[in-house]
């Protein structure tokens, strides 16, 4: 008798946590995004949505743009890098179609353009 009562026991308190785990959930993806879970979502989606050239190139100035400070300031790059590579999400997550593709390219390209400036010294630099 015992067992059936836990297992109804479990039944009805995972029926009802449902709604607060989903609540959780809403409120976690609300939530603000730090720099360096940010950083991973764009490679995802440079990787998901790029060709590998593309993909390779964000990549390479994504890493850049941890090593001069510009991802999180005043904190070890190397351990930025480290977190970086531990919070990568699926792609599935983030772009759910191809169609999304498109527009998260031109994104992505407009972080390009940004991070280029601001690793040439930005468009005032002295010469």
């Amino acid at each position: 008798m015992t067992t059936r009562f836990d297992i109804a026991a479990v039944v009805t308190a995972a029926v009802i946590g449902m709604p607060m785990m989903a609540g959780a959930q809403q409120a976690g993806r609300d939530a603000p995004i730090s720099g360096e879970q940010q950083e991973a979502d764009l490679r995802v989606i440079a990787a998901r949505c790029g060709t590998p050239g593309f993909e390779k190139a964000f990549y390479k100035q994504s890493r850049a743009a941890v090593a001069a400070g510009l991802v999180i300031k005043n904190r070890d790059p190397v351990q930025v890098e480290k977190t970086i590579t531990s919070l990568r999400r699926s792609p599935i997550v983030l772009v759910a179609t191809q169609a999304d593709c498109a527009a998260e390219l031109k994104r992505l390209a407009e972080v390009q353009k940004h991070r280029s400036e601001l690793l040439r010294g930005g468009p005032g630099r002295k010469k």
